[in-house]
């Protein structure tokens, strides 16, 4: 079933990711193209507070020109920057919150048809909010909203989130962590 590899160039890069362009011989010895990404990682965190309360963030994401409900996430600083670290840090600069107890739920790709991006999803439980967090990154606007797990169960019932990751994280929490 593998792929084998007859050439590959970088066509782009940018912060975040390298975008190639490869010729490959599929196992039936046919010739094809295929366009993929290269991308560092990134972690996300389900935030939970003392009470229980669901911490999500609220921000526009330009690819889909509208506002998203989401799970504190980011993008590792570097390839070997750790996916905890990187969960806990975006915790602090996306929401204000912190927590003492973080654990990690799922590895996930996201878009394994183009990108070799992974994403390790971790939950955070008993949050606090702090008085000085680490200041938001310069080109995010993001809001931070609380819900009961009840409201939550009720966003993803109606449609009205439809981040992946924050599906895939809160679905998790919902089957092996509450009530």
């Amino acid at each position: 079933m593998k792929e084998k590899t007859l050439s590959s160039k970088k066509v782009y890069t940018c912060s975040f990711m390298d975008l190639y362009e490869d010729e490959v011989i599929l196992p039936n010895q046919k010739r094809t193209g295929r366009v993929y990404i290269k991308h560092p990682g990134a972690a996300a965190i389900l935030p939970i507070d003392s009470k229980g309360n669901i911490i999500l963030t609220r921000q526009f994401r330009y690819p889909i020109h509208a506002v998203s409900l989401e799970i504190p996430a980011g993008k590792k600083d570097d390839l070997h920057e750790d996916p905890k670290d990187c969960a806990i840090r975006e915790l602090e600069e996306e929401t204000g919150y912190v927590s003492s107890h973080v654990e990690h739920l799922v590895m996930i790709y996201p878009c394994l048809g183009y990108s070799d991006e992974i994403i390790d999803l971790f939950i955070a439980k008993d949050c606090r909010k702090i008085e000085h967090p680490k200041p938001q990154d310069e080109d995010e606007c993001v809001e931070t909203v609380l819900l009961t797990v009840e409201e939550a169960k009720n966003l993803i019932k109606n449609h009205q989130i439809h981040d992946g990751k924050t599906i895939i994280a809160l679905q998790h929490y919902f089957l092996f962590f509450s009530s």
